[in-house]
């Protein structure tokens, strides 16, 4: 049970000023709907200024330049209310499971397997010929590491997370359930008869280090050579990441992301959900593409494109505008026929 903190420790703790009583205590966070008494949310989008009114939070971060008061609900006014809720929020996170080390005695490791120091292996885990397990690491019921894969340390694998042959995965790296790293690439020669042969894909993957990969995500090995992905990289749960694809450092995908064969997506570039990436491309560092963008040619370093194809953000906006006006205009050139033929 967390510890309820007062007002005034939390709004010291972000650097935020009262705007309200200042009596009161925090024991937990919640969204501005479902708040209640004791609670604490945050509004950082202005479209949800109206559930200020409504809310049963005790106390709401808003940004530095707001103003109003809200009845019975005490502001925390902060320069970045996301932010700052995220960093409160960690005062009533529950203190992590701890998995002692241990190998449970349905699990079944081959004799040249090599396991580092205080290692915790769950039930009905399989580990390969070969494989190289690092310091500290966990792994959960059913996790699967193939033969020949290296997991580096302090690595944390989920129920049902999947290293495949030879794969290599870097520090600290947290593989939530049913993932799947090293899968074969889709690759296959169409023969005379349509019929088609498989490509044999003898390449790896190389995963970095504090690297967060989401339930159900397919990263596929490279046809040869290696499929990468950077150190720190952030991705969301159902994503499939093709053969030879590289993902440069601290770069974000969001859940349903599918990026096609040898594309690159390079360093602190954003994919938000559902973007596809056709094959034998380039994102450009920093760079972002917004919801469901299908991307069809590079991006470049820093740019914003959004649409199918993806456009720039300015250009995608006004094409945007501009179909939402053809009903209208629709209508218009209706009336000018119809006036030509009186005319007539």
């Amino acid at each position: 049970m967390s510890v309820a903190r007062s007002l005034e420790e939390i709004a010291s703790l972000v650097e935020g000023e009262l705007l309200g009583r200042s009596e009161g205590e925090i024991h937990s966070v919640a969204g501005l709907r479902e708040a209640a008494a004791g609670q604490l949310s945050f509004l950082s989008n202005a479209k949800y200024r109206k559930l200020l009114t409504q809310t049963g939070a005790t106390a709401v971060l808003v940004s530095r330049d707001w103003s109003e008061t809200v009845p019975n609900t005490t502001l925390i006014r902060v320069e970045d209310p996301d932010k700052a809720f995220a960093e409160i929020t960690r005062l009533f996170v529950p203190p992590p499971v701890s998995y002692e080390p241990g190998i449970h005695p349905t699990a079944v490791i081959a004799e040249s397997a090599s396991l580092g120091q205080d290692v915790h292996v769950g039930p009905h885990v399989v580990i390969e010929e070969g494989a190289v397990i690092g310091d500290r690491c966990v792994l959960l019921a059913g996790v699967l590491i193939s033969r020949g894969a290296t997991l580096g340390k302090d690595a944390l694998l989920h129920a049902g997370a999947i290293l495949r042959e030879h794969v290599v995965v870097g520090d600290r790296v947290i593989l939530h359930n049913y993932c799947v790293i090293g899968s074969d690439g889709f690759g296959y020669t169409v023969n005379s008869d349509g019929s088609r042969t498989k490509v044999p894909q003898v390449g790896i993957v190389r995963v970095g280090d504090d690297v967060e990969i989401g339930a159900q995500v397919c990263v596929d090995r490279a046809r040869f050579g290696e499929t990468r992905i950077g150190h720190g990289v952030k991705i969301d749960n159902l994503v499939q990441i093709a053969h030879n694809v590289v993902i440069g450092d601290h770069a974000v995908l969001v859940s349903q992301v599918g990026i096609s064969g040898s594309s690159v997506v390079e360093e602190k570039a954003i994919l938000a959900g559902q973007v596809g990436v056709a094959g034998h491309l380039t994102i450009g560092t920093g760079a972002v593409v917004g919801a469901q963008g299908g991307v069809t040619k590079d991006v470049a370093p820093g740019e914003y494109v959004w649409g199918t194809p993806a456009a720039t953000f300015k250009k995608y906006s006004k094409n945007l505008s501009n179909i939402n006006r053809l009903s209208k205009l629709v209508e218009r050139v209706a009336e000018l026929e119809k006036h030509l033929k009186s005319a007539d």
